[in-house]
């Protein structure tokens, strides 16, 4: 299980990263290269990241302990991060900043989104539900 966790957690932040590259790489002929877009969407990405591990540790922790309120302790304390990391964002960079970290929160669940529902080959060999 473990085995497969740690291949399914890197996954993710393998993706997340090629997402964030790309949002990147796009937003340069739009904006042109702004480093307050860069760093806001590097601190978007990396505390969406760091909050995917966290809820997949607080997760493993819940389902070995069977103590249900963990799962609430979790979201207690990753939404707090997400609020400060945005606000840091906007103070330091500006509404260019802050819009990336928004992209940033989301590149984690674009990540997700591509590897489990549109990632090619995905529904082979699996029966979908029959009406």
């Amino acid at each position: 299980m473990n085995d497969s966790l740690s291949t399914f957690k890197f996954s993710i932040i393998k993706y997340t990263i090629a997402i964030a590259v790309v949002i990147e790489v796009c937003s340069i002929p739009v904006l042109g290269f702004r480093a307050e877009f860069l760093c806001g969407l590097l601190a978007g990405a990396l505390i969406s990241v760091l909050s995917f591990i966290m809820m997949v540790y607080m997760s493993k922790r819940t389902l070995e302990s069977g103590i249900r309120w963990m799962t609430s302790l979790g979201y207690l304390i990753r939404l707090p991060i997400y609020g400060a990391v945005f606000l840091i964002c906007i103070k330091t960079g500006g509404l260019i900043a802050g819009i990336a970290c928004l992209a940033g929160f989301l590149t984690n669940m674009a990540a997700i989104i591509f590897i489990h529902g549109i990632k090619p080959n995905f529904s082979k060999g699996k029966k979908g539900r029959v009406s």
